[in-house]
């Protein structure tokens, strides 16, 4: 499986975290998406954490504390992601964003299916 790659017809990057990730591999997926992101100059990531089970806090701490920043500074706008049906893993992934989400520097919405996702992000006026 790949867990990251470009939809140039969207003009998105796309990452998948699935499973219970250990705090190495959790980072290696994250930054794997943002160097995407500047390779391809887009703004707009779709983030498929449909099939993880919890964030650990350590990678918590690691994407509020790192990783968002670098995303600013990267020039990432939006985010779209595609949550867990899993209670715990819905509130992980939810918790791990509240910050960022609240700060409005990169626009986060969820959902459950990818069309929904992907019509959103295309609707964002933001050129990319």
């Amino acid at each position: 499986m790949r867990t990251n790659q470009v939809d140039i017809v969207s003009r998105v990057v796309l990452a998948t975290f699935e499973g219970f990730l250990k705090y190495h591999e959790f980072k290696k997926i994250a930054e794997d998406s943002l160097a995407l992101v500047l390779e391809t100059g887009y703004s707009k990531i779709l983030v498929d954490t449909s099939k993880i089970k919890v964030i650990q806090k350590e990678s918590q701490e690691w994407i509020n504390h790192e990783w968002f920043p670098k995303a600013i500074n990267a020039g990432v706008t939006h985010m779209a992601f595609l949550i867990p049906q899993d209670f715990f893993g819905k509130m992980s992934v939810e918790s791990t964003n509240k910050h960022m989400a609240q700060r409005g520097d990169i626009e986060i919405q969820y959902f459950t299916d990818a069309r929904s996702a992907r019509r959103w992000l295309r609707s964002r006026s933001q050129a990319a």
